[in-house]
C-alpha cells in the first residue's frame, strides 16, 4: 500500500506541473504570438542576473542498505519521506537574441526528513549456508530528526517565446552537480541491523530447543529470547555513514516571464530535478569490522517565483 501511495504522489505532482506548463505555454502558439515572433526584431546580446525562490517537494526516496554487523551480512530496503523544503538560487546569464539565453546557476536547498521506514530486511546465518536467506517482513519506522541539504551548480539553456511581448513563456533545462549533505540527520544506526540480529537469535534458540522450523513457537518464547542482553547490539555496532555525496544532475523546466521594464522581468515556473543515485558508506572496528553502504535516489519538484535584471 505504501508503494502505491509513493507512486501516486509522484504522478500527482507531475500532472499538476504539466497542467501549469500547458497554461504557461498556451499563449506561445496562438496566431498572435506567432505573428509577434515573426515580426519582432532580434534583440542584442545582454547580460543578466537573477534570483529564484522555489517551494521544494522531494519525492519519497527508495534506498537500499547493505552491510555486516557482528559478522552477519544484511540487506535492508528503506523509504525516506521529506517535509516541504525551500531552495534559493542565483543565476548569471546572457541573452543571445531571438529568445535564446543561457545562464550559470548556484543554489542551496534544505528539507527536513519526516520519516525513515525500513520495508523489509534479509540476512544469512553465519556458517550455515544450508539455511539460505532469512527475510524479515513488514514495515519498521524508526525515529529520525534533522534536515538534508543540497548545494548545487547548474548550466542552463532557455528559450523565451514571444520576444516582442511583455508576457514570455519559456522552456529549457540544464546539467550540473549536486552535493547532498545528510550530516544533520540523526537516527539510531543499529536499528537497521537489530531486526536481523533478533531473527538470528530466534532461529538459534529454536534449533537449541529442538523446535522444527515449521512448528509454531511456544507462548512467550520470542519475548524470552529477545530479552537476553546478548541479543542487543552494542551502540556503534553499525557504523555511521559518510555525510555527503556529490553527483551529476539534470533539470527540466518551463514557466512564464513578465517583462515589467526593459531591465526587469518577473517569472513564475516549475522545474523537475533528477540526480544520479546517491551513495554513502561507513566502516568501523566495532562489531567484527562492521561495514555499511547505502544507495538512495532523489527526484525534486520546484514551484518557483523569480526575478531577472538585465544590463
Amino acid at each position: 500500500m505504501r508503494l502505491i501511495s509513493h507512486r501516486q504522489t509522484t504522478r500527482n505532482r507531475i500532472i499538476v506541473a504539466a497542467a501549469a506548463i500547458a497554461v504557461f505555454l498556451l499563449g506561445a502558439f496562438t496566431p498572435d504570438a506567432r505573428a509577434a515572433d515573426s515580426n519582432a526584431q532580434a534583440e542584442g546580446s545582454r547580460w543578466y542576473f537573477g534570483l529564484n525562490v522555489p517551494v521544494m517537494f522531494i519525492d519519497d526516496s527508495d534506498s537500499v542498505e547493505t552491510g555486516t554487523a557482528q559478522g552477519v551480512p544484511y540487506t535492508a530496503n528503506a523509504l525516506t519521506e521529506y517535509a516541504t523544503g525551500f531552495r534559493v538560487s542565483g543565476v548569471v546569464g546572457r541573452e543571445f537574441g531571438a529568445g535564446l539565453r543561457a545562464d550559470a546557476e548556484l543554489f542551496f536547498a534544505r528539507a527536513e526528513v519526516d520519516k525513515l521506514i525500513y520495508k523489509g530486511r534479509t540476512t544469512a546465518v553465519p556458517g550455515q549456508p544450508q539455511l539460505g536467506t532469512i527475510r524479515i517482513e513488514g514495515d519498521h519506522s524508526i525515529p529520525v530528526s534533522g534536515s538534508a541539504s543540497q548545494l548545487g551548480a547548474m548550466v542552463n539553456l532557455w528559450y523565451d517565446f514571444k520576444p516582442g511581448s511583455r508576457w514570455r513563456p519559456y522552456v529549457g533545462g540544464g546539467l550540473g552537480l549536486v552535493r547532498v549533505d545528510w550530516g544533520d540527520v540523526k537516527y539510531d544506526r543499529n536499528e537497521v541491523a537489530q531486526g536481523a540480529a533478533n531473527e538470528l537469535a530466534i532461529l538459534q534458540a529454536r534449533q537449541q530447543a529442538g523446535i522444527p522450523p515449521e512448528a509454531p513457537l511456544p507462548p512467550g518464547f520470542r519475548e524470552t529470547v529477545l530479552s537476553d542482553p546478548r541479543v542487543v547490539l552494542p551502540p556503534g555496532t553499525v557504523p555511521e555513514l559518510s555525510e555527503t555525496d556529490t553527483v551529476f544532475a539534470f533539470q527540466l523546466g518551463a514557466g512564464v516571464g513578465y517583462q515589467y521594464s526593459d531591465a526587469l522581468t518577473f517569472q513564475l515556473g516549475y522545474r523537475m530535478l533528477k540526480a544520479s543515485d546517491l551513495e554513502f558508506s561507513g566502516r568501523n572496528t566495532a562489531g567484527l569490522g562492521a561495514t555499511a553502504n547505502a544507495t538512495t535516489e532523489m527526484l525534486v519538484h520546484l514551484f518557483e517565483i523569480g526575478i531577472r535584471y538585465r544590463f
